[in-house]
């Protein structure tokens, strides 16, 4: 099977390696997709390492001991992978039921949406914001593919949505999957920032991924507020004003599933969700890449705006054009 290898800074290879072993309580999944997450981005760009943490495929073999997965199941989740530098970019991967996540997937959503790591992320931010009742008054700030994703699931609980991003062409996104108002920083600030005359946000959402976006969420939320900080904040330390967060004592907090446990009920809570239509996020606008333009695909995460929202790697395809998702 072939694997991307990220030997080099921003430079990779596709690999002949061995096929993963299998013992009696796993599973054997083909990969079909496997997505490309901005919280690689520095690493790959600077450093190399092992990349592919959002794989999705199917079943084709089980282990005697495993029950409840056959033959041709679909699934997603997050398992590991035991090649040094390859991450989860791989052809096949094995995975144990009983210890990692795996999710067998909804037949009425398309596969690229079923790409399970990231939407469990986004349910654990949610589900750990103070939203607590239909029609508060929330923010996010940073409205990419994990903040559209929270926005709508937010939309979903009742919430009343209002998003801010530097981008034109994310507000739009916003408004698509649910946010009531969108503006830019400059304009959110001027109208709900504590400094305006605003008593601010219960609850803000911070996915931008700067120094920028950071400073203005502080200063969109109100005194006794919570900032969920969901953005994973690669390529250096950030300054934030503690004494805003002091003065206002904001509860400040990383919304990421990092137990187990969270990481699975979220992915399976997401996957319900899209089913039932609970959780309207579906048909998202998303590039396809072929293994060999894994580089491509890293590099295009920072000129993706007002194209496509998520990227994934077609762990079928060795070679080809990138293409949006049908």
């Amino acid at each position: 099977m072939k694997a991307i290898i990220t030997t080099l800074p921003g430079k990779s290879v596709l690999q002949e390696v061995p096929m993963p072993e299998m013992n009696e309580d796993s599973v054997l999944i083909q990969l079909k997709y496997c997505g490309v997450c901005y919280s690689e981005h520095y690493e790959w760009k600077t450093k190399g390492g092992a990349f592919g943490h959002e794989p999705m495929g199917t079943i084709v073999q089980v282990g005697k001991n495993v029950e409840g997965f056959s033959v041709g199941d679909r699934v997603s989740g997050l398992w590991g992978s035991t090649l040094p530098g390859a991450g989860g970019m791989v052809q096949y991967a094995v995975a144990n039921p009983s210890k990692d996540t795996v999710v067998k997937l909804p037949e009425n959503v398309r596969d690229e949406d079923l790409v399970l790591e990231p939407l469990a992320c986004i349910y654990s931010a949610v589900s750990k914001a103070h939203c607590s009742m239909p029609g508060t008054h929330v923010c996010v700030v940073g409205c990419g593919y994990m903040g559209c994703g929270a926005i709508s699931l937010l939309k979903a609980r009742g919430c009343y949505v209002v998003a801010v991003d530097i981008r034109e062409s994310s507000r739009r996104d916003a408004l698509k999957y649910g946010a009531q108002e969108a503006y830019s920083p400059q304009e959110a600030l001027e109208k709900y920032g504590t400094e305006s005359g605003h008593p601010g946000f219960e609850m803000v959402m911070e996915w931008g991924e700067t120094n920028e976006s950071l400073d203005t969420a502080i200063q969109l939320t109100r005194m006794c507020g919570q900032l969920c900080v969901g953005a994973y904040h690669t390529g250096g330390k950030r300054l934030v004003d503690v004494q805003q967060l002091n003065i206002k004592a904001i509860e400040m907090l990383s919304v990421h599933p990092r137990q187990a446990q969270l990481s699975d009920t979220g992915a399976r809570h997401a996957a319900e969700m899209l089913a039932s239509g609970a959780w309207c996020y579906k048909d998202i606008p998303t590039m396809i890449y072929p293994m060999n333009k894994f580089d491509q695909a890293q590099a295009e995460l920072e000129t993706k705006y007002g194209h496509h929202m998520k990227a994934l790697i077609d762990m079928e395809a060795e070679d080809g054009e990138p293409h949006l998702a049908l």
